[in-house]
């Protein structure tokens, strides 16, 4: 499936999580390197706040219809057994005849045909041959007798949004039966051509029975399906659990070439989302797809509130990157960009503890993804803060997906700095910017 990100608007105010807060030091938050939550975010794509608009929406074209079509097929000695254990049929009286102890002893169900309706839903094609055997019986003549037929069965179905409920139902439309061929065999010859007398009446029996059948499936066992699926799931998302519920946003829209079905969902927090409420999602599959998942800024900017509140990001070096030696972690590395921390400790090891301040924002364009997110960096030596710098990051990368891989690249980063507190006398603020610049690009660049 492709993914594709769209855009649908960033702002303001539903109920979502509070953001987690923490000293350095507390092993409750996860160390992780900067930016991955990207990443996350893309991954945890079905998870947003309490809203009543439209976050996310699944959309396909014919070929996700023709790929399904592919799937059912595997799925044949399934289909055929479910069928033949739970289809009844019901005793026949053609002109005086009884026919009784009907069962299906055989059936073949090729690859069926589905295809889109507009307006109304979804159409499936399919040719069905059956092997019917029962008993019949005329005043004190009887015997056994077996009907084999070949048709077609064309159904289409309408799928709508049971906003009560919170699910998708499925309603059965109109279901037509065209008999290729139908022959009834009573094992003896006279009685056979006897029988011919009695084919189309046993077509008109065997087309209610299969559209009853049809039917039932699409207004009842279809939807009681639907009932028992959970529609709750909970996630743990770093530190915390959180419950997601997902529901219908609208009733699918079914177009001349593709489908789109409007989704939402729900989260519970204890303060509110920052955020407008979303306004829905216009696009369509790309037909070259078998779908994708369009999702709106409002869904992922949610799931960066819920799950990466203050301090959630936490980057700390030395780390296994840059272990204790390395050039970063000494002060002599600052010789020329910052001699005045040098001067004052020399050769010392320095810890770099950076953490964010707040959720990262995310937006996005056409292949392209921006991230703002303030952070907090503290520059350590012996165990004290030298440098308290607090900052406003934002980046710029491409998401790539081609076949089954996705790829990804950072090509932009800006720094804005302001220093907090600094035991080393004044530090200009384009230095800063420019010693950011040079740390991110070395630390978070290559590793995004």
């Amino acid at each position: 499936y492709q993914r594709r990100v769209r855009e649908a608007v960033v702002s303001t105010q539903s109920t979502g999580s509070s953001g987690i807060n923490a000293e350095y030091g507390d092993s409750q938050h996860i160390s992780t390197t900067m930016l991955r939550f990207t990443t996350l975010l893309l991954v945890l794509s079905g998870a947003t706040l309490a809203t009543d608009q439209e976050t996310f929406r699944l959309s396909f074209g014919q070929k996700g219809l023709d790929w399904f079509e592919t799937v059912l097929a595997t799925m044949e000695d399934i289909t055929k057994e479910i069928i033949m254990g739970g289809l009844v049929i019901d005793p026949m009286d053609l002109n005086g005849v009884e026919v009784t102890n009907l069962k299906m002893r055989d059936m073949e169900l090729p690859k069926p045909e589905l295809s889109i309706v507009p307006s109304k839903g979804y159409r499936l094609n399919s040719e069905l041959t059956m092997v019917i055997d029962g008993d019949w019986s005329f005043g004190f003549l009887g015997g056994d007798l077996t009907v084999n037929t070949k048709l077609n069965l064309d159904t289409v179905a309408g799928v709508d949004a049971d906003m009560k409920n919170g699910i998708f139902r499925t309603a059965a439309g109109s279901c037509d039966v065209d008999f290729i061929s139908l022959e009834i065999d009573m094992k003896n010859e006279f009685l056979n051509n006897i029988a011919k007398g009695m084919v189309e009446d046993v077509k008109e029996r065997i087309a209610g029975i299969v559209c009853k059948e049809v039917n039932t499936a699409l207004d009842t066992s279809f939807n009681d399906l639907f009932q028992a699926i959970p529609h709750e799931v909970k996630l743990h998302l770093l530190t915390r659990d959180i419950v997601f519920g997902f529901g219908p946003d609208s009733n699918p829209i079914f177009s001349s070439d593709h489908v789109d079905v409007p989704c939402r969902v729900q989260a519970q927090s204890k303060i509110p989302f920052p955020f407008a409420p979303p306004r829905g999602i216009s696009d369509s599959v790309d037909p070259e797809f078998i779908g994708c998942v369009l999702l709106s800024e409002h869904l992922v900017n949610s799931v960066s509130f819920l799950a990466l509140g203050k301090g959630a990001i936490r980057e700390n070096i030395p780390n296994k990157r840059f272990p204790i030696g390395s050039d970063l972690t000494n002060t002599a590395y600052f010789k020329k960009s910052l001699p005045q921390l040098y001067k004052a400790y020399p050769n010392k090891d320095v810890v770099y503890k950076i953490s964010n301040l707040r959720y990262p924002k995310l937006e996005f364009e056409r292949n392209l993804q921006k991230v703002d997110v303030p952070l907090r960096v503290l520059i350590q030596i012996d165990g004290a803060t030298v440098i308290n710098l607090k900052l406003s990051l934002k980046t710029r990368g491409h998401l790539n997906i081609k076949g089954n891989v996705i790829t990804g690249s950072c090509d932009k980063i800006q720094t804005k700095t302001v220093v907090v507190s600094s035991k080393i006398g004044d530090i200009d603020a384009d230095l800063a910017n420019d010693i950011m610049d040079d740390l991110f690009s070395k630390t978070i660049i290559p590793d995004v």
